[in-house]
C-alpha cells in the first residue's frame, strides 16, 4: 500500500469528509481549464490524491476537487481548484504556484518553479515548508 492511501486512510478514522475518486477525464479538463485561465497545470503528486479522492475536508483544512460537492440540506461550500484561483489567487506569487488546498493559517501550494510542494503563510505568503511530494506535505499536516 502506498503512502498516500495509508494517509488517507488515517483521514478516514479520523472523521475526515472524503469523496470519491475522480476520473482522469475529470482530472485533465481540470488542468486544461486551470492553463487556459492562465495557471499551471495539476501536478503528479496532487492527481494521484485526486484519483483516490476528490478533494477532502479535515480538522479545518480542505484540499480542494476537481469538480464542486455539495451536502443536501446545508450550506457546504468546497471550492473546486478552478473556482479557487479565478477568484482568489491573483499577483505574481501566484504565477508558478497553484493552490491545492487550505488550513486555517496556510495555503497548500505547488511550486513549479522548484517542482515543490509548499505549505505557505497566509498572511505574509512566506513559504512555511518545501517538500518534494505531495504524500510528505500530508503526512506533515496530519502527524505534526
Amino acid at each position: 500500500m502506498t503512502l498516500l492511501k495509508i494517509l488517507i486512510n488515517q483521514l478516514r478514522m479520523q472523521n475526515a469528509l472524503l469523496f470519491h475518486g475522480g476520473t482522469l477525464n475529470e482530472a485533465q479538463a481540470t488542468s486544461i481549464a486551470l492553463v487556459k485561465a492562465g495557471f499551471i497545470r495539476i501536478p503528479r503528486g496532487y492527481l494521484n490524491f485526486l484519483n483516490l479522492s476528490d478533494g477532502l475536508v479535515w480538522n479545518g483544512m480542505e484540499l480542494f476537487s476537481c469538480t464542486a460537492h455539495e451536502r443536501a440540506g446545508t450550506v457546504f461550500d468546497h471550492p473546486t481548484l478552478v473556482e479557487y484561483h479565478v477568484k482568489y489567487a491573483k499577483g505574481l506569487f501566484f504565477a508558478k504556484r497553484l493552490v491545492l488546498g487550505r488550513g486555517t493559517e496556510f495555503l497548500i501550494c505547488y511550486d513549479s518553479a522548484s517542482h515543490c510542494y509548499e505549505l505557505v503563510a497566509r498572511d505574509s505568503l512566506k513559504p512555511m515548508l518545501k517538500l518534494p511530494r505531495f504524500e510528505d506535505i500530508l503526512f506533515h499536516i496530519i502527524n505534526v
